[in-house]
């Protein structure tokens, strides 16, 4: 196997260029993800620093079944409905009181490593205005495209008859490599729509993307979902962007150098938090602040991954864990409802790969510390690929694996 690995590869090098290869590669070599089986039933283990953390008691309520899911989302208000994403572009309506089901709205998306349906969220005024933005990789002319679009939701209060129409292509942005897509969308409290993108792809971010402010990956952008008539772009550029008017710098930017956003969310008091994913050593959780460099491909976590970077130059995460307790972060919520009161104000968050979940308070505004209290809450029999959190603020986890959508409840 080793060897017919080699010659291909030997080919490859002499047939196509050295981004081709990697985009070869990622795309045809994809690897399967499984949980370990060390999980047996329905109760969590604490294993590792987590046997000595401070626990809390959770159980896992199903609620649904789909396949490979990316992304859980609830329209803003008093609404029985709960939007799943499947990463091969079906977008999944629940009806929560009648336990029904249906496909919304089929993407044409390409699924390769990373790539697929990956983000979705509604508009803050979605009773007045029912419109949703979606984000997914759609291929067009053989290139990899991320695409965020606006759609107008018919019959948002109908499970029956709602459906999506009249899609609006706000962004388009160039993939040179099948991973590291981000994907998230969230409006902040400001009404300005966040885009999470990651790098690009490949390892240790070949193209200096994360450290590039004059591209969109790598960066947290923000943009207003109002046309701008004057550039005829279908967006704008909010007035107080960090780096509007600056040379060098693309304005759709909030900030830069992050590797994967693999999920972010608003806290209660409007900050953005972003888990990011690491390389070879820390996961990462930040708060993103207007104007910041996160230091990726210099810093992972709060150390260097260039040798020799000086991470003072660097704005640092307030959180990391390293490999000992997990390979690829899934990012969460600040827990905000009432069925586990010591989870209050906590934001929890897990692993994809090794199923576990934590808690962690996230420091006041204006507070440079660095968070080391960790609460667990197990390690589950699950690839956790996202959570979400309803109007009541309580957390749902999905299962990667099996397909499953659950709420956290006490036991």
């Amino acid at each position: 196997m080793k060897i017919q690995i080699f010659v291909l590869f030997s080919f490859l090098s002499v047939s196509v260029s050295c981004d081709d290869l990697g985009r070869t590669v990622l795309k045809n070599f994809n690897k399967k993800y499984e949980t370990d089986g060390q999980v047996l039933g329905s109760k969590p283990l604490f294993i590792g620093v987590d046997a000595k953390r401070k626990q809390v008691a959770i159980s896992l309520q199903e609620v649904l079944k789909v396949k490979e899911p990316t992304d859980i989302q609830f329209p803003p208000g008093d609404t029985p409905f709960l939007f799943v994403l499947e990463k091969a572009g079906n977008l999944i309506l629940f009806h929560r009181e009648k336990k029904t089901s249906r496909v919304l709205t089929k993407f044409p998306v390409i699924t390769d490593s990373e790539e697929g349906l990956l983000g979705l969220t509604f508009h803050p005024q979605f009773s007045k205005q029912p419109k949703l933005y979606t984000n997914y990789v759609k291929s067009i002319a053989n290139k990899d495209i991320t695409i965020v679009s606006e759609w107008e939701v018919e019959d948002q209060i109908n499970y029956e008859t709602m459906k999506l129409v009249n899609e609006r292509v706000l962004l388009q942005v160039e993939q040179p490599y099948p991973n590291h897509n981000g994907g998230q969308l969230a409006f902040g409290p400001d009404g300005h729509l966040y885009i999470g993108l990651g790098d690009g792809g490949w390892r240790a971010d070949p193209k200096n993307h994360g450290q590039n402010p004059n591209t969109l990956l790598g960066s947290i952008l923000r943009i207003s979902v109002t046309a701008d008539n004057e550039s005829k772009k279908p967006y704008s550029i909010p007035s107080d962007n960090p780096f509007v008017g600056k040379s060098g710098y693309a304005p759709e930017i909030f900030a830069y150098g992050i590797r994967n956003p693999w999920r972010m969310s608003f806290s209660p008091d409007g900050r953005l938090l972003v888990a990011d994913v690491g390389q070879d050593a820390y996961e990462e959780v930040d708060i993103i602040l207007p104007g910041k460099n996160y230091g990726w491909n210099q810093t992972e976590g709060f150390h260097c991954f260039t040798d020799g970077c000086n991470t003072a130059f660097y704005q640092p995460p307030f959180y990391e864990y390293g490999r000992d307790e997990g390979q690829s972060i899934t990012g969460g919520y600040v827990y905000t409802g009432s069925a586990i009161p010591s989870l209050k104000g906590m934001y929890v968050f897990g692993d994809f790969i090794q199923g576990k979940i934590w808690a962690i308070p996230v420091p006041k505004p204006g507070e440079n510390v660095r968070v080391t209290e960790t609460i667990a809450l197990g390690k589950w029999n699950l690839l956790i690929p996202t959570f979400g959190r309803d109007n009541d603020g309580e957390i749902f986890v999905a299962d990667y694996q099996s397909g499953t959508i659950y709420k956290m409840v006490k036991p």
